[in-house]
């Protein structure tokens, strides 16, 4: 899920408008950004699958994605925002655990409880659906957009592009497509 973790940052500025949105948009991201360098410094491990969605098997992702450590995370990310108050940071510390809630239907059976835990968690849309997770997270990237439309057109305190940002978020959804991996 990419574009359904933006759609979750735009309905959680839509709830939250004192909230920055550009921490919002990192935040809904957070786990991801860390799972970069911890590839890179061999605390993760991620392997190509060619030919079985999503292309990519997350081997082991203990310290970015977990439970535990998505909590510790997010807790960390939303202190980074206590001096624009509690709520703000408590906003923040959400954003960035969307990104585990979000995560949790589309993974297998990848994502564990905590590092290097033998329980692991995941619905696996991604593999039971090899097509249809497509449409899942469009119906998130919908609910979660329609709700953020909504708000931003009866408030002048955010949004005021919201059918832009929306747009944004929905061609980010499209260029993920299973059919654009084909051609």
């Amino acid at each position: 899920m990419y574009a359904g973790h933006f759609a979750a940052g735009l309905a959680l500025k839509a709830k939250a408008p004192k909230a920055p949105t550009w921490g919002i948009l990192i935040g809904v991201g957070f786990l991801d950004l860390l799972f970069g360098p911890f590839v890179l410094l061999g605390l993760e491990q991620v392997s190509l699958t060619p030919g079985v969605s999503p292309g990519f098997s997350l081997d082991h992702i203990d310290w970015s994605h977990s439970l535990v450590m998505s909590l510790v995370w997010s807790g960390l990310f939303g202190a980074l925002f206590l001096r624009w108050g509690r709520g703000v940071a408590a906003v923040m510390a959400v954003a960035a655990f969307s990104h585990f809630l979000l995560d949790l239907p589309m993974h297998p059976l990848d994502m564990a409880l905590w590092p290097n835990s033998e329980v692991h968690l995941g619905f696996g849309l991604w593999r039971a659906l090899p097509v249809g997770w497509w449409f899942v997270e469009l119906v998130v990237v919908a609910a979660f957009g329609g709700y953020y439309l909504h708000r931003a057109r009866r408030s002048d305190e955010f949004g005021r592009r919201p059918v832009l940002a929306l747009l944004v978020v929905l061609l980010l959804h499209a260029s993920n497509s299973p059919w654009l991996s084909v051609l």
